[in-house]
């Protein structure tokens, strides 16, 4: 069991192999980027390339960019979609040669604008979005699959349990070949909720029997063991499957040899609405009789979209391999799925997306992990992002991390997305530290935190934000501030309204890029696009100009003034006045080696507070009688008395940031 303290070894070689990465990252994108769908052309590499001086004149040293792999939606796809993973943008798959962000042309070219140094240029790091978890594919990927076949008429269960069934519209039934004459279909369910009251657990039924495709057209069943004509071939009958010795039985008359292709899906009565249900929902033909015998164990085929192939590759460093059925879950009789578990709980048997990749499978992981040799090798990306890493066991991912080639002798910089309380994260990163590998991670739960603050009112009490978040956590989940990435919003927050920050995001910004962790930007928050719910398009966020006015200057004073660890003054030394610690938050952070840090003040009330707070924590150089300034307004000073105290004020849900006289800059 991993320990819930993390040893002074461990703090020590994590502070060394990222203490580089320490600076500020930019997203460079969000959810449905513009694409010219009309004429199939990615925008983004482009748009990326012609902002690299702005990237530059604000310290970004790093850019988080979209996954850069053809997708399944060819170019309507965020990449997410995975399809073809060494197309980036040059081969005709998925009705167009270029992704959603351009081709591949564009995104070398993107690169090596952020990566060229001549002339005095600084360095930008390029850090692709990686999916490891899934694929995805289509209709014209369909392939017979034993595997989900037994699983699905084993009705999940496997090793002494029920398992979750595979999804019931994922499944094409197909009688190949099927001889003239009469078929009775029985069709039942299973993992079904019998009891509820609010819904009423139904199914919609597709039959195919004279290659006319599927179309509308449908029509109620009644609930029967007794045959029912099917209505004719390609309609759509619905019903309901009551109890667990339900069942319902379909008459169709095959008038020639023909394949028969049956589709179903979960279907639900929710108050009079029927709706579209959880495809967990199982449902499948149990039994087919002809001529008095059931053929479904024989001749009944399980189709999946599981089958991949790719045009002939035009360089010799790509591959020319396949993808089946075996290299997803499940995908023999020892293969099963799970649910999404609880409290973020590590899921690697789920098939929450698309084709779930069984990396358990040795090819399966040395296939991924050649690709990700290749994006480094031959594409020249410097690190990665890693996507949903809760889907797949840590031993696979520190496998993948540790078999990339170095750069500078040392590891590669790398950031894993696990959504989840902190006690879940930390034994992400603290078991792929036991393996060998090196990974930051995002910092969910300071995010969800600094929302609240940024929504609410000052009834937020402030001094929440002591130990908020990974680095300062107090609870046993504690990581070093150069393993966590800290963030305001992303492209899945910013794409569902019910996670936005809709106002007062400065005290947001001002917290992440004063404080330890490594701070990652949102590209709509630095140019101001308008954030729009995924599922109601009509609900939409501005972002008001000054977002990126105070992310500038925020951005300028980090790079400038602040560098080392940071003390919460307003937690310690007798801050005054103690009616003030609710709003008032106090921290002082280190210097980079030339300037000699600040204090940082955020307040979350209506009107300006004030507090009185010791200027000189342990370990921290002494201000005592010196003259401090406002980083952001140079008219504004204060003063540290001789006993080390010093009184710090913020405007009304603002910040103030200050610095000593003497090593002041003004704001560029």
């Amino acid at each position: 069991m991993i320990k819930k303290t993390i040893t002074f070894t461990f703090l020590l070689f994590i502070s060394l192999v990222l203490k580089a990465q320490n600076d500020i990252m930019l997203q460079t994108f969000y959810w449905d980027v513009p694409v010219d769908s009309e004429n199939k052309k990615g925008l983004w590499w482009n748009n990326l390339t012609q902002k690299a001086a702005d990237f530059r004149t604000l310290g970004i040293t790093g850019l988080w960019i979209p996954a850069p792999s053809k997708g399944n939606w060819g170019i309507y796809d965020m990449g997410y979609g995975v399809y073809d993973h060494y197309d980036l943008g040059n081969y005709y798959q998925k009705g167009s040669v270029e992704t959603r962000f351009g081709s591949r042309a564009e995104l070398e070219k993107m690169l090596r604008t952020m990566q060229d140094t001549t002339g005095g240029k600084s360095y930008i790091d390029v850090y692709a979005d990686i999916i490891l978890n899934h694929m995805y594919a289509s209709d014209e990927n369909s392939e017979p699959n034993p595997a989900v076949k037994q699983y699905v008429f084993d009705e999940a269960f496997r090793h002494g349990a029920q398992r979750v069934p595979y999804p019931t519209n994922e499944i094409k039934w197909v009688i190949p070949n099927a001889r003239p004459g009469e078929y009775l279909l029985k069709i039942k369910g299973y993992h079904l909720d019998f009891e509820a009251s609010s819904r009423k657990p139904g199914y919609e039924i597709q039959i195919d029997y004279e290659g006319t495709g599927f179309h509308d057209a449908f029509i109620w069943a009644q609930t029967s063991t007794a045959p029912l004509n099917f209505p004719s071939s390609g309609s759509t009958a619905r019903s309901f499957i009551l109890h667990e010795q339900d069942f319902d039985t379909y008459r169709v008359a095959v008038p020639a040899y023909t394949d028969i292709i049956i589709r179903l899906s979960a279907w639900q009565m929710v108050e009079d609405n029927w709706s579209w249900a959880d495809q967990t929902n199982g449902y499948y033909p149990f039994e087919i009789l002809y001529q008095g015998h059931d053929i479904a164990s024989q001749m009944l085929e399980a189709h999946t979209n599981t089958h991949y192939f790719y045009p002939e590759r035009t360089s010799d460093n790509e591959p020319n391999y396949e993808w089946n059925y075996t290299h997803f879950q499940p995908a023999d009789d020892e293969g099963w799925l799970g649910d999404w578990g609880e409290d973020g709980e590590l899921i690697p048997h789920t098939k929450a997306f698309g084709n779930d990749l069984n990396t358990f499978d040795p090819l399966v992981r040395q296939r991924l992990k050649d690709w990700g040799s290749w994006l480094v090798e031959e594409i020249n990306f410097d690190g990665f992002r890693l996507d949903f890493v809760w889907g797949y066991q840590p031993s696979f991912a520190a496998g993948w991390i540790n078999n990339l080639p170095l750069k500078n002798q040392q590891q590669r910089f790398i950031v894993s997305e696990y959504w989840g309380p902190a006690h879940r994260i930390h034994h992400w990163a603290t078991t792929i530290e036991t393996e060998g590998a090196q990974s930051s991670v995002f910092d969910f739960p300071l995010k969800f935190t600094l929302t609240e603050m940024c929504n609410g009112d000052e009834s937020f009490d402030m001094r929440r934000l002591n130990h908020a978040g990974l680095i300062r956590n107090t609870e046993g989940y504690h990581l070093p501030a150069s393993s966590v990435v800290t963030f305001v919003e992303n492209h899945d927050t910013g794409k569902e309204h019910d996670k936005w920050i809709t106002k007062d995001w400065q005290l947001a910004h001002a917290y992440i890029l004063t404080h330890e962790g490594r701070p990652c930007l949102f590209y709509p928050h630095l140019y101001g696009v308008t954030l729009e719910d995924m599922d109601d398009r009509s609900i939409k966020q501005e972002i008001p100009a000054r977002v990126a006015e105070d992310i500038r200057q925020l951005a300028f004073i980090r790079n400038t003034y602040l560098g080392g660890r940071l003390e919460v003054l307003s937690q310690t030394g007798n801050p005054r006045p103690v009616e003030n610690l609710p709003h008032a938050y106090v921290a002082r952070r280190q210097g980079n080696g030339i300037k000699d840090g600040a204090i940082i003040v955020l307040n979350n009330s209506t009107r300006e507070k004030e507090l009185w707070v010791d200027a000189n924590p342990d370990g921290f150089t002494l201000w005592e009688g010196a003259e401090l300034v406002n980083a952001l307004d140079s008219g504004q000073t204060t003063s540290v008395d001789a006993d080390g105290r010093v009184r710090v004020t913020a405007p009304a849900r603002g910040y103030t940031i200050w610095v000593l006289e003497s090593d002041y800059v003004a704001v560029d």
